[in-house]
């Protein structure tokens, strides 16, 4: 195994009040960074754009590529929330429309029967 010698770095962040993000004058708060950069990176796999998995313990942090089957349980997972999501939204969207509908006055009531005569010739 190779080794490459990093250092953990600090970078700023600026705190979020009521959802908006002050600009660089509001309170800001140093957090610790770790960059990796280098065509080394893409020899070994991490190609840009790839996901990623960290997984980490005291002192310890490893970060590897997802396979194809992580891949595709990821997929699978985010499509069945995006299906959970719109039935969620299409049953909010019924009920709507069914108390609106129970609101409405109807204009005509149906006829309990109707003429079953059939209509008399024009050529008598």
């Amino acid at each position: 195994m190779k080794t490459k010698n990093i250092k953990v770095v600090y970078t700023y962040r600026h705190h979020q009040s009521g959802g908006t993000l002050h600009s660089g004058t509001g309170p800001c708060t140093a957090v610790p960074k770790i960059q990796m950069e280098g065509w080394w990176l893409e020899q070994l796999g991490f190609t840009i754009g790839a996901p990623l998995i960290v997984e980490y313990e005291e002192g310890s942090i490893h970060i590897r590529t997802l396979t194809a089957e992580e891949l595709a349980a990821k997929a699978q997972r985010e499509a069945q929330a995006e299906l959970e999501k719109r039935i969620a939204e299409f049953e909010q969207m019924k009920r709507r429309i069914d108390a609106e509908a129970a609101t409405l006055s109807r204009v005509a009531e149906p006829a309990p029967t109707y003429a079953t005569s059939a209509p008399e010739s024009r050529n008598q």
